[in-house]
């Protein structure tokens, strides 16, 4: 079976490119399942024709289109689009559904997966992926322009889609019940954390030097996101520093400082930080690349998941946590109870003492640190779960369809 990835809309998105990163191994961690891999690369020219490349090709290719870029976060993203890839065979295209399906046809594709953008009902069979209903369950936080938009794209993917592709069950339940989409034919994706050979490249003290962090700290990978809910694990914090015992404790935070529906959000989270006498002890990083942000969790106590709202167990975070062998202090919102495995406590979602508690018996214990070759092997066998549950599900997907036609 081949298989087009097309980056479209993944690739401005870190937490977007991390879920393609997954299914990819996932899926390459079975290779005997006969599954053959190909990228839709989104790249902005003049000219409107693709190119089939390898990697070197490639490489030349987008090195061209990042000259002509003007933002550097989309230079970043597209870097890192290209590590992900690798010598994988991948097709240039336009940023467009047109773009995604005449890709299809170069590569000759069976399916489409996944993907985030409306494709009509054209072949081949193509797998929507809907991240979550954010906008419904928190709609104060979406204008009413957005939230119209967001129902329109989601409805469209779930007419134009063979299947659909979700991070959770909440999520599958929400598929079912918003759009009306079978729930036979959604792919719900098991908790599966893992870590890779190379996530275990840099090293922890050598990263935390460079960032100006000294002696124990707790870590918060989530982009500065009203809904994350840092200001809950500064309140703990806070807690916390007030034990002499915990006196060489730090916070450090990672991620995108921008929250496009609150811009102000940031700077209240630092007004908040200096309002707590805490800013000697607390580093916020912003984005920082992603070897640097695995090294900084291998090198952590504990790993702190307040947020309010994912569409995933846990979020990117607390997968590559548990994958690591990292303790995780996590929100006990219901989509974070379908965590069923790894060093987790779960705290009263918004509630600093119940937080400042849980990580204060997560440090009273011994930190086991787990070897490379222990964790590599749990995660693998992970994947290999999630490997052969998509297989299966494509697999399902195409034969259904060659019997709708015979």
């Amino acid at each position: 079976m081949k298989v087009l990835i097309p980056l479209h809309g993944f690739v401005r998105w870190n937490g977007g490119l991390d879920f393609i990163r997954l299914l990819v191994a996932a899926i390459e961690s079975v290779s005997d399942r006969g599954i053959t891999l190909t990228f839709a690369i989104p790249i902005d020219s003049g000219a409107n024709r693709l190119l089939h490349a390898g990697f070197r090709q490639f490489r030349k290719m987008l090195a061209g289109s990042l000259g002509k870029s003007p933002a550097g976060d989309r230079d970043a993203l597209l870097q890192a689009a290209l590590e992900l890839i690798g010598n994988r065979p991948a097709v240039r295209c336009h940023d467009s559904p047109a773009g995604i399906l005449e890709a299809a046809e170069i590569s000759q594709a069976d399916v489409i997966f996944p993907t985030t953008i409306p494709l009509g009902d054209r072949d081949p069979a193509r797998i929507g992926y809907l991240y979550d209903f954010q906008h419904r369950r928190l709609p104060e936080l979406f204008s009413p322009r957005i939230r119209r938009k967001r129902d329109k794209q989601f409805l469209r993917i779930a007419e134009d889609s063979t299947g659909i592709i979700v991070n959770s069950r909440t999520v599958m339940r929400e598929v079912v019940e918003f759009l009306g989409f079978p729930a036979s034919r959604i792919l719900t994706l098991p908790f599966s954390p893992y870590a890779l050979p190379d996530w275990f490249d840099a090293c922890p003290e050598d990263v935390q030097h460079r960032h100006g962090i000294r002696g124990r700290y707790l870590l918060v990978c989530n982009h500065f996101w009203k809904h994350k809910d840092h200001a809950t694990a500064l309140r703990a914090f806070a807690l916390l520093r007030a034990d002499p015992a915990n006196a060489d404790l730090g916070l450090v935070m990672t991620g995108d400082p921008i929250d496009q529906r609150d811009p102000r959000h940031y700077h209240r989270l630092q007004d908040l930080t200096r309002n707590l006498g805490l800013v000697e002890y607390t580093r916020f990083l912003g984005l920082i690349p992603k070897r640097d942000q695995l090294a900084l969790l291998r090198g952590c106590e504990a790993l702190l998941q307040p947020t309010l709202f994912e569409g995933g167990p846990g979020g990117g975070s607390v997968y590559e946590a548990i994958g690591l062998g990292v303790p995780s202090i996590v929100s006990d919102i219901p989509i974070n109870l379908e965590i069923d495995q790894g060093a987790v406590r779960f705290f009263k979602a918004g509630d600093e003492n119940d937080l400042a508690q849980q990580v204060t018996s997560v440090l009273l214990q011994p930190r086991s640190r787990r070897h490379k070759d222990e964790v590599i092997a749990l995660g693998n066998a992970n994947l290999s779960r999630l490997g052969n549950t998509i297989c299966d599900y494509l697999h399902g997907i195409l034969d259904s369809r060659a019997g709708l036609r015979r």
